[in-house]
């Protein structure tokens, strides 16, 4: 993980402007999926995601790994094929385990 953020330190170029809310206001559900043990993508990171999203629902694997999806666990599994064939979410807060 350092090694990928590590030209991130000797960028040359300052940003000038600072990170915004993502609302999507208006938007059908938002699938957010967060693993709580993910060494790439922080859980915090989802949950600040989906809290951010109008209509972002939280779906967490309490597992390791950076993906949850395509990953042999079936609850996460079927929320997520249930949501890309239906467009309706699980219920925002669902663990997987």
């Amino acid at each position: 993980m350092v090694w990928g953020g590590l030209p991130c330190v000797y960028w040359p170029v300052q940003t000038h402007t600072q990170p915004k809310p993502i609302t999507a206001k208006g938007a059908a559900p938002i699938l957010v999926i967060g693993t709580l043990r993910d060494p790439a993508t922080p859980y915090k990171w989802a949950k600040s995601l989906s809290s951010q999203l109008s209509s972002g629902v939280l779906l967490t694997l309490d597992g390791d790994g950076h993906t949850a999806y395509l990953q042999s666990n079936p609850c996460i599994s079927r929320a997520t094929d249930g949501y890309l064939l239906t467009g309706q979410p699980p219920k925002d807060g669902t663990v997987c385990r």
